[in-house]
């Protein structure tokens, strides 16, 4: 289109890694401390103007992990780490050259659970986590006119699921589930713009796009050339403001986000050793569904069907 350009501009990262570990095998135990540093430099230029700005940012970074493998079909597991990961350049280099103060997010995250095969053909994971924040950057409302960034300390915590299951007769199965019983915010979210609270952002408050429930679960069957598959994936309801808010607002932008239901299939047909023809049909039942309120209402994936053929030579 004609008019003028508004924002051009060149962003760079550079980015260093090392870590050392150490394994120690004690009998049916073994024990992984590990040690990790990261480094990173970060530019901005902005090239309608020429002002530039950069910032430099690292960090060490401990951890821990240990197995216990009780036979030959169970091992038990645990691990503790601190998690981190870095701003982006455009939210911490302003198009001025002005460095924001955006922290890195931190974290403390722990983990447990076990591994094990419950019979020949089902396996199953079971674990719980609790991740504590530091410092967790998130997003508010961009098409609202908002800041997009705040940060603020927060705690997840819950339990994952998963089970696989081979049977009889070429039929197979899986689940994976996810419940997040804690997603708080437990200090208010700090605009990064202003300094300030963010509107409704209180401690004890949900963490906005954190749904408590989320399950995948599928069925299959293969017999012969052909595999046949079909899947339900669940979101639960999550909120889309740091306030909770329940009722949509009348621009779409804020309000509880309802948990939906989407069912996929997929067909595959092996015509030979190196051919084979595929087709995937996603939210088979064409529902209409909100999964973002970010920049205002945003649907899920329509129905999409695809179609194709591989070959292997």
């Amino acid at each position: 289109r004609s008019g003028t350009l508004a924002e051009s501009n060149r962003r760079e990262t550079a980015a260093w890694s090392a870590f050392v570990a150490q394994r120690f095998d004690l009998g049916g135990f073994t024990l992984t401390p590990i040690l990790r540093y990261e480094a990173m430099e970060f530019d901005r230029r902005n090239r309608l103007d020429g002002v530039a700005g950069a910032s430099t940012l690292d960090r060490l970074l401990p951890g821990l992990g240990a197995t216990w493998r009780l036979d030959a079909d169970t091992t038990f597991f645990a691990s503790i780490h601190r998690g981190f990961a870095p701003p982006r350049v455009e939210d911490l280099i302003g198009g001025t050259g002005t460095v924001t103060d955006v922290g890195a997010e931190d974290s403390i995250n722990l983990e447990a659970g076990v591994r094990t095969q419950l019979r020949p053909g089902l396996d199953l994971q079971a674990s719980v986590f609790r991740y504590d924040f530091d410092n967790l950057i998130a997003v508010g409302s961009i098409a609202g006119g908002g800041t997009p960034l705040s940060q603020g300390e927060a705690l997840f915590q819950g339990a994952e699921l998963g089970v696989q299951a081979r049977l009889d007769g070429g039929f197979r199965s899986r689940l994976a589930y996810t419940w997040v019983a804690t997603a708080e915010q437990t200090t208010p979210f700090i605009n990064v713009a202003t300094k300030s609270a963010v509107a409704g952002s209180v401690a004890g408050n949900r963490q906005p796009y954190a749904p408590e429930h989320l399950l995948t679960a599928a069925a299959g069957w293969s017999g012969g050339a052909f595999e046949l598959e079909l899947e339900a994936q669940h979101v639960g309801r999550q909120y889309s403001d740091f306030a909770n808010t329940v009722a949509p607002t009348a621009d779409g932008q804020r309000g509880e986000i309802a948990s939906y239901l989407v069912w996929n299939v997929a067909v595959n047909y092996r015509a030979s050793a190196s051919v084979s023809v595929f087709a995937t049909v996603k939210n088979l039942a064409d529902r209409t569904y909100i999964t973002d309120r970010t920049r205002g209402i945003q649907v899920g994936m329509p129905r999409l069907l695809q179609v194709g053929a591989r070959y292997t030579f």
